[in-house]
């Protein structure tokens, strides 16, 4: 994946989004962490649904040659972007949490968070990561087999929906945790 997408692409992915909440975070300021969790939550959750809603059906309504080609170059960058993206999130949330003193009377409300939290990072290295390796591995063939690409796309997208109702379910419980409920 690394290759694919350019080591100087995983590098400057990787300090965006898990140095910049790791230095707030040792900064020790709240306020800090916060605009930095909930940039990148937003970040993350645009990112899903354009993806998901706007490029995905782009892609499969375009000639196979041209989303064949359009995907050999995403796949990689996505998979190099979400990774880092989803820990950059949950870890900051997880953090801003200690620092706002949440942790020393957790509510059901952030227990529900972290839980949703681990699930997605669980279904993002999980399924999610085993269908797009495959399908980069797949895209990168020198004679690409269209029905397999489809169908680990129509998997990824099957997962990837779960992961957006999760995200849903975790804004809400964010909801909860800043109103005191």
């Amino acid at each position: 994946m690394i290759d694919a997408a350019s080591k100087r692409f995983a590098a400057l992915a990787a300090v965006v989004f898990l140095g910049v909440p790791l230095a707030t975070y040792l900064a020790g300021d709240p306020r800090g962490l916060f605009y930095v969790h909930v940039a990148l939550g937003a970040f993350w959750f645009g990112l899903d649904f354009f993806f998901k809603f706007v490029l995905g059906p782009s892609l499969d309504a375009a000639p196979d040659d041209a989303a064949a080609a359009v995907n050999a170059h995403l796949v990689p960058k996505m998979v190099l972007v979400a990774e880092p993206l989803s820990v950059g999130v949950i870890g900051s949330g997880i953090g801003l949490a200690q620092l706002m003193g949440y942790w020393a009377s957790p509510s059901v409300w952030l227990w529900a968070a972290l839980g949703i939290g681990v699930l997605l990072l669980l279904v993002g290295f999980g399924p999610i990561h085993v269908l797009t390796t495959k399908l980069a591995v797949e895209l990168s063939m020198p004679d690409p087999d269209g029905e397999r690409i489809e169908a680990l796309f129509g998997k990824t997208t099957q997962w990837g929906l779960v992961q957006t109702v999760l995200m849903l379910a975790v804004i809400l419980t964010m909801t909860g945790i800043r109103w005191g409920l």
